[in-house]
């Protein structure tokens, strides 16, 4: 490996010949740490009854999980779902005999996804939510009676997902500091030690496009959705 210079803000090195380039993208790494406060600030204001502050984190965070979701379909080749999730056969073989990947691992993969998934219900429950004394989802007059049902997943969801929180951040302490993959600085900086990609990255104007029309189908959803019935 040798440094070859940079073209625009993405190093380029070489590898056995061949251009070497960050694993994970600017939209990736940006996506991945405005999570971590967001969850953390979304569980402060829950807690403390700040649910207007609670209201517009969620949506936040529900636009940067679209956003990394069709990232993954769309975005650059080592950051899409294809590239890292891999099937019960090379799942089974990891858990036996492990084995170094440039990006996710296959345990590494299904925390992601599962992550993203439960993520994306806690803020889409969260739309559909109503306690009748400090929050009103903007979407809870969509779906009557229901909300009620949908108040309680949102509840049990975030039961789960602080359990896939903790599990995540147990299993990168222990890759990270016990078999010493360099996974926290792959994350920072997009790539480390073996950590790279041969995929040149997608321009990050696109990922900031994605999370600009989320904003503005949530906005335009927000504003269509029905309000509190009067009883006066």
């Amino acid at each position: 490996i040798c440094a070859t210079g940079t073209a625009g803000s993405v190093t380029q090195r070489t590898v056995e010949g061949a251009l070497a380039y960050p694993i994970w993208d600017l939209a990736v790494r940006l996506i991945h740490w405005s999570l971590t406060p967001a969850i953390a600030l979304m569980w402060m204001t829950g807690e403390q009854g700040h649910m207007d502050l609670h209201e517009w984190v969620g949506y936040g965070l529900l636009c940067l999980i679209l956003t990394r979701i069709v990232w993954g379909l769309l975005g650059t080749e080592s950051s899409r779902f294809s590239t890292f999730l891999r099937g019960p056969h090379a799942i089974w073989r990891y858990v036996r005999v492990g084995g170094v990947f440039p990006g996710h691992n296959p345990l590494g993969a299904l925390s992601v996804v599962a992550l993203l998934i439960f993520m994306l219900t806690q803020a889409v429950t969260g739309l559909f939510s109503r306690d009748d004394l400090l929050f009103e989802g903007p979407f809870s007059y969509w779906v009557g009676d229901l909300s009620g049902q949908l108040t309680e997943w949102h509840k049990l969801n975030w039961l789960i997902l602080q359990c896939l929180i903790a599990l995540h951040l147990s299993a990168i302490a222990w890759h990270q500091w016990r078999r010493h993959e360099p996974l926290i600085q792959a994350m920072w900086s997009g790539s480390a030690a073996h950590k790279i990609s041969t995929s040149p990255p997608r321009p990050f104007w696109m990922a900031g496009g994605i999370f600009l029309v989320s904003a503005m189908l949530l906005w335009l959803l927000i504003r269509l959705a029905p309000e509190a019935p009067s009883y006066y």
